[in-house]
């Protein structure tokens, strides 16, 4: 597999081979993966596959608009067997599910991130796309089926998610050629942006309220952080995934160059989520800690005290950025 279309081709025609397919994506999905699996499950049933969605965590509230989410099931347990198994938006260990015991005759890998190492043999890997989604779209259209309104709604989701609404430096203008092509078959601009972004939970907004109370910056301004920590989920009612989009909030703050969201996973343990307005590539932070992503968007997981943690991602995130010009 020598060039992405060769890629794409070699990908479709497993699809078009296997009678049955599980898809999974990353944990704690955003909404790149789940709208691109969900697309991707709905195209490939319109071809008369058996296809099961299944991820290790359940779908964000705020995504749960999207056609056909009530069909995800979530958990560590993965059943039965399949003629493919299709990980999406993440290396295959970044599910959390399979630890080397892959329930599918075929591994098929579709990710856009640079720092996906290519663990697979069929891997189907895309620097250049804003989104998984526009990989899904490209895929789609090289099966041969026809977006519906369903399809569409789902890669919209995708895209515009990853691309910070058209606002981030990676909605180039395939970005946009591909979302009107899915504007056009019936994606519900209107719908996706009120669910994604306007339709905040009341306990979510409490959340967001004490998070951003305890924001701190560097002395020059160029870094801002915010902390997540489970006392803040006990006292507001919420949950992990309540916490999407909230880096985007730190990111916003005038001046910042680069935000980071230290969320608690267990006592000594912090999700790290880096974000980056253009300058710094935060994948060589998180990569440091065995993490990925791309140049403006990346994370991690570190062991630790949330006073070593801040520390260490910190002090990397400052030798990261360029000096001022």
């Amino acid at each position: 597999m020598t060039t992405g279309m060769s890629e794409l081709a070699i990908i479709a025609g497993e699809l078009k081979r296997s009678a049955s397919v599980l898809i999974s994506v990353h944990k704690n999905p955003d909404g790149d993966a789940l709208g691109s699996q969900l697309a991707l499950m709905i195209a490939l049933e319109k071809l008369g596959k058996s296809v099961t969605a299944h991820n290790l965590d359940p779908v964000p509230e705020n995504y749960r608009f999207l056609p056909s989410v009530e069909r995800i099931t979530w958990g560590k347990d993965v059943t039965g067997s399949y003629d493919a198994l299709v990980v999406m938006d993440c290396e295959p260990d970044r599910t959390g599910l399979f630890n080397g015991d892959y329930p599918g005759r075929v591994l098929l890998n579709i990710d856009h991130h640079p720092t996906n190492a290519r663990p697979w043999q069929f891997t189907w890997l895309d620097s250049a796309a804003s989104a998984t989604g526009e990989m899904t779209y490209k895929l789609i259209e090289h099966l041969g089926v026809h977006l519906d309104p369903d399809i569409a709604s789902c890669l919209y989701t995708a895209i515009f998610t990853d691309t910070g609404s058209f606002r981030y430096s990676n909605a180039m203008p395939e970005s946009m050629r591909i979302s009107a092509d899915l504007v056009e078959a019936g994606a519900n601009q209107r719908i996706v942006t009120e669910n994604v972004y306007e339709s905040f939970a009341f306990d979510r907004l409490r959340l967001l309220g004490a998070v951003l109370g305890g924001m701190n910056r560097s002395d020059d301004g160029r870094i801002a952080w915010v902390i997540v920590t489970n006392e803040h989920y006990r006292a507001t009612g919420t949950s992990a995934e309540d916490t999407d989009n909230f880096i985007n909030f730190v990111r916003s703050v005038k001046g910042v160059e680069v935000a980071v969201l230290f969320r608690q996973t267990t006592d000594a343990q912090y999700k790290v989520s880096l974000r980056s307005k253009g300058r710094a590539d935060i994948s060589v932070v998180a990569q440091q800690f065995n993490g990925g992503g791309h140049k403006n968007a990346a994370g991690c997981v570190v062991d630790g005290t949330i006073e070593e943690i801040t520390s260490r991602v910190i002090g990397d995130v400052e030798k990261a950025l360029p000096p001022r010009t």
